[in-house]
């Protein structure tokens, strides 16, 4: 039933690949609205440092050192990662489970939350789609994505702020419990194991709300309530009654996790600054995107589907019973 599911998930996704488009582009044009001026800024410092030619063989600490004391606004959240291609992978699931935002500075804190809102608007109207399994329309979804805006930017808010909740208040409380268990102790398989429960922990309370609120904007939809937060204790309670819709969530979760390191190895394995490796790269990279535009739209339509097919089989049982 969960492969059936997901795979009808995938199966909606393909039936509204444009809308996988119209995402992937708005991802484009914010992203070259930021890293166009980015780089003509680098540019022109790597042409007055005259370090043109030792970037291109190689990473300068020394630059990056002169640079970070000059930059100012987006540049100055520029920071060096590990070269082995898996760098990154540890940075952003460092900063999703310590919620250390403003580590990257105002600016990129300010954009993540335009960016969440922007998410809220497509994510509303990708879902009122796939409830109503009709053909799609440009038209239509945007329709649906600004019927459902105030819903699923409601939803994003509290999602925010109960994540900020849980980086306050249990990040801290379960550190300073790991702290006491091992101050003092010279068995470092202990540290390593209590600190790994520590981090298993907190991941598992960081699925678990995604998944309630993931369920929250198919409940809300397909379910026309008016309220966003009484959909949230509504997907609550269908999500601890129901196993599978954990089974559905981790195994698309471990998808996207195979895909990532997958997609590392790949793109760690470009070295040179030829025109078509760096093109190829970008490409690649490309790709690398519209992969998880493609898996997200796939864990809203498999949700989409497993919560109608159950309300379904619970419409079915109380009319047996009367």
């Amino acid at each position: 039933m969960v492969g059936k599911i997901i795979q009808n998930g995938w199966n909606t996704v393909i039936k509204l690949r444009r809308a996988v488009g119209v995402i992937y582009l708005v991802n484009l044009l914010i992203a070259a609205a930021l890293s166009i001026p980015l780089f003509f800024g680098l540019h022109r410092y790597l042409d007055y440092s005259t370090l043109r030619s030792e970037m291109s063989s190689g990473f300068s600490y020394a630059w990056w050192s002169a640079f970070n004391f000059r930059a100012e606004g987006l540049a100055a959240t520029l920071r060096p990662s590990l070269s082995g291609g898996f760098g990154p992978i540890f940075d952003n699931l460092e900063l999703l489970i310590s919620g250390n935002w403003t580590a990257y500075g105002v600016a990129v804190f300010v954009l993540g939350i335009a960016y969440v809102l922007l998410a809220a608007f497509f994510n509303g109207g990708f879902v009122g789609l796939a409830v109503e399994e009709r053909p799609f329309s440009t038209q239509r979804f945007f329709s649906q994505s600004g019927l459902y805006f105030h819903h699923m930017a409601a939803l994003a808010v509290t999602a925010l702020l109960l994540f900020l909740g849980i980086y306050k208040g249990l990040y801290p409380l379960v550190f300073s419990l790991v702290d006491k268990l091992t101050t003092g102790s010279l068995s470092q398989p202990w540290v390593w194991f209590v600190n790994l429960v520590a981090y298993l922990l907190l991941i598992k309370v960081i699925f678990i709300v995604t998944m309630i609120f993931d369920y929250a904007r198919v409940i809300l939809i397909t379910d026309k309530k008016e309220s966003a937060w009484i959909s949230i204790g509504l997907a609550t309670l269908f999500v601890f009654r129901h196993y599978r819709a954990w089974l559905i969530n981790a195994l698309l979760v471990g998808v996207g996790v195979l895909g990532t390191l997958t997609a590392a190895l790949l793109l760690s394995a470009f070295r040179s600054t030829a025109f078509w490796s760096l093109l190829t790269l970008f490409a690649l990279q490309q790709l690398f995107i519209l992969g998880l535009i493609s898996l997200r739209l796939t864990f809203y339509a498999s949700q989409v589907e497993y919560y109608r097919r159950q309300k379904e089989a619970e419409t079915l049982v109380r009319k047996k019973r009367l």
